[in-house]
C-alpha cells in the first residue's frame, strides 16, 4: 500500500504543482524559467525519438547541416476566357507548402506602422483583446509552442500576406522641390465621397487630415491616375496610414498593387505620391466586367437564401472549394481569387470581404499574425462579431476551425496595425454551429464534460486518479475531453519549451517504484483535444 501511497502522492503533487504554476505563470511571466527548471526535476516531459531512429536523424543531417528547402514550380495553362491577361496565358505560381524559410519576425513587422497622431481617438471601437496568449508567446519568441500537429504545421505555412514598404524619393534641392509642388496635379480629390462607417470602418478611425488622403488615394485610384501632389501637407507617416487604409477597406480596387511610391523634400514633407497599377491587368475596363461577371455567379447561390449566416456560409465554401492556395504575382488582389483561382491567405480575405459586403453583410479585412504576417476576415451577424479565416479552413475535406470564432478561440491570429482597432469578436450565436461535437461517449471519455476551466479539469482528474488507485488495478486508462482554448495552457503547463516540432506528443511521469502516469493528446475533429491518462500501477 505503501507504493499506492507513494503513487497517488506523486501524482497529486504534480497535478496540484501544474495548476500552481499555471496560475503563477500568468500573474508573473519571470516565473517560467522557474517553472522550466521545476519541470526538469520532476521527470522526463519530452519523449525524445529511440535511440535507433535518433541516430538516423542525426546522420541525415550531416555535417554540413540541412540544405536550403527547393521551391517547386508549377505551370498552369489558363482558359483564355477565363483569364485577361494581355498576351500571356501561361502563369508560374509557386506551392505554398514549398515556401523560403521566413526572413522576417513578428518583431520586425510590427515596427512597421507608427500609428502615433494619425488615428482618431474619437472614434476609434473600443476593442479590448484580453489576455492575447498567442501575442505572448510571439513576443516571447515561444510561438513554435503552438505547432501541435499536423493540421496547424499545414495552417501556419499558410501565412503569406505582404506589407509592401513605399518606394522613397528624397528631394533635397529646394528648387526642384518647388518645382515639383508647382506642377504635380491634385488629380481627383474624391472630396464628395461618403463612406459608411459601418463598412469602411478604416476610413473612420483615421483622422481627418488623413481622411482627405484617403478620399483623394480612393479616387485616383478608381481614375488610374499613376501620379499627383496630395490635397494636404502631410507626413510620410500620414500618407501611409490613409493608403493602408483604403487597401484594407476596398477590395474592389483589385487593379492597384500593393506597392507604393512618393517624394519628400528636404523638410520631410510629402510632395508627390504614386499610385501603382499591376502591370498583369493591362485592361481595367475589360477586367471589372470579368471580375463582376465571375463575382455575380458567385453571389448568385447566395442571393437567395434566407439569413445572413446562410449566405456567409455559402460564400465560405464556395471560395474554399475553387480556391488552391498558390503564390502568383496577384496574390495580394482580389483578382487572384475572383475570377482566378490562385492565391493566398490575402486574396481570400479580399474575396470574401467584397462578397460578403455585396450581400450587405459588414465584413471586414484583419491584418495581423499568424506565424508570418496573416490576413483574415471579421463579420457582423445580427449585433455580435466574429472571425473567419477561409484560408485555414481551406483543407482537405474542408473544415469550419476558423469559421465565426472568437477572438479568445482564434487560435495562432493575433491583430496588428489599424487593425486592432476593429470590434471585439465575442459572439457566440452562431459560433461553432458547423463542426460536430465530439461523442464523448464513444470516445471512452470519463465524464460527460468538454472541460473550459483548468481547476475543474484538475479537481476531476485527481477523482478519477484517486478511484482508479482505490480500484487497485494494474493500470488504468482516464480519457478527458478538454477545448481548444484551455489546451493551450494545458500544453504549455505539461510540455513547456521542450517540445519540439515533430516530436511525440506523449509525457510521462515515473515514481521510484517505477509506477507511471503517462499522458496522450489527441485533436478531434471537432477542434477540441482528447487527453489519455494512462496510469500503471506497482502491486505491493
Amino acid at each position: 500500500m505503501k507504493i499506492v501511497d507513494k503513487l497517488l502522492h506523486l501524482i497529486l503533487g504534480v497535478i496540484v504543482l501544474i495548476v500552481a504554476l499555471i496560475l503563477l505563470c500568468a500573474a508573473n511571466p519571470d516565473v517560467r524559467q522557474v517553472a522550466a527548471g521545476i519541470a526538469q526535476s520532476i521527470g522526463p516531459i519530452y519523449v525524445p525519438p529511440a535511440e535507433e531512429e535518433a541516430e538516423v536523424q542525426q546522420a541525415s543531417a550531416g555535417e554540413s547541416g540541412e540544405e536550403a528547402p527547393q521551391e517547386t514550380t508549377y505551370t498552369v495553362s489558363m482558359d483564355p476566357s477565363k483569364f485577361i491577361y494581355a498576351d500571356e496565358l501561361v502563369k508560374t505560381v509557386v506551392e505554398a507548402t514549398d515556401f523560403a524559410p521566413q526572413e522576417e519576425s513578428y518583431s520586425d513587422y510590427s515596427d512597421k506602422r507608427d500609428l502615433t497622431d494619425v488615428m482618431n481617438d474619437g472614434s476609434l471601437q473600443d476593442y479590448n483583446p484580453g489576455n492575447d496568449e498567442y501575442l505572448q508567446l510571439v513576443e516571447q519568441g515561444d510561438e513554435g509552442l503552438l505547432t501541435l500537429d499536423e493540421y496547424l504545421n499545414q495552417a501556419v505555412k499558410k501565412s503569406d500576406a505582404k506589407l509592401a514598404e513605399p518606394e522613397v524619393t528624397e528631394i533635397t534641392d529646394p528648387q526642384e522641390a518647388q518645382n515639383i509642388a508647382d506642377t504635380v496635379p491634385l488629380g481627383e480629390t474624391g472630396e464628395d465621397a461618403e463612406f459608411d462607417k459601418l463598412f469602411y470602418p478604416y476610413y473612420h478611425m483615421l483622422g481627418e487630415k488623413e481622411q482627405k488622403l484617403y478620399k483623394q488615394i480612393y479616387a485616383n485610384a478608381n481614375a488610374l491616375t499613376p501620379e499627383f501632389r496630395p490635397v494636404e501637407d502631410c507626413t510620410p507617416k500620414e500618407w501611409i496610414a490613409a493608403w493602408d487604409c483604403v487597401f484594407y477597406d476596398h477590395p474592389e480596387l483589385f487593379w492597384m498593387d500593393n506597392t507604393k511610391y512618393y517624394e519628400s523634400d528636404y523638410s520631410g514633407k510629402v510632395i508627390k505620391v504614386g499610385l501603382k497599377f499591376y502591370a498583369e491587368i493591362p485592361d481595367v475596363a475589360k477586367a471589372k466586367l470579368r471580375f463582376n461577371d465571375d463575382a455575380n455567379k458567385i453571389l448568385s447561390g447566395a442571393q437567395s437564401l434566407e439569413t445572413d449566416y446562410d449566405k456567409e456560409k455559402y460564400i465560405h465554401d464556395a471560395l474554399v472549394d475553387k480556391i488552391t492556395y498558390m503564390f502568383n504575382t496577384l496574390d495580394q488582389s482580389a483578382f487572384s481569387s475572383i475570377p482566378n483561382d490562385y492565391t493566398v491567405c490575402c486574396g481570400y480575405a479580399k474575396a470574401f470581404q467584397y462578397l460578403m459586403q455585396q450581400l450587405g453583410v459588414p465584413t471586414y479585412f484583419v491584418i495581423g499574425w499568424g506565424g508570418e504576417l496573416h490576413a483574415w476576415n471579421i463579420i457582423k451577424l445580427d449585433d455580435e462579431y466574429y472571425n473567419v479565416d477561409c484560408t485555414w479552413d481551406d483543407t482537405d475535406p474542408k473544415t469550419y476551425d476558423f469559421f465565426n470564432v472568437t477572438d479568445r478561440k482564434n487560435l495562432m491570429h493575433s491583430r496588428m496595425y489599424q487593425s486592432r482597432y476593429l470590434p471585439a469578436c465575442n459572439g457566440t450565436k452562431y459560433s461553432g454551429l458547423e463542426n460536430t461535437a465530439p461523442n464523448l461517449k464513444k470516445l471512452g471519455a470519463a465524464t460527460d464534460k468538454i472541460y473550459t476551466d483548468k481547476v475543474e479539469y484538475a479537481n476531476d482528474l485527481i477523482d478519477l486518479l484517486t478511484k482508479a488507485i482505490a480500484s487497485k488495478k494494474q493500470s488504468a486508462d482516464i480519457k478527458l475531453v478538454i477545448s481548444r482554448e484551455l489546451f493551450i495552457e494545458w500544453y504549455r503547463a505539461f510540455f513547456g519549451t521542450q517540445y519540439q516540432d515533430g516530436a511525440n506528443n506523449m509525457l510521462s511521469y515515473t515514481g521510484e517504484d517505477n509506477s507511471s502516469l503517462v499522458m496522450m493528446f489527441e485533436r478531434l475533429d471537432s477542434g477540441d483535444y482528447l487527453i489519455t491518462h494512462h496510469v500503471d500501477l506497482i502491486a505491493e
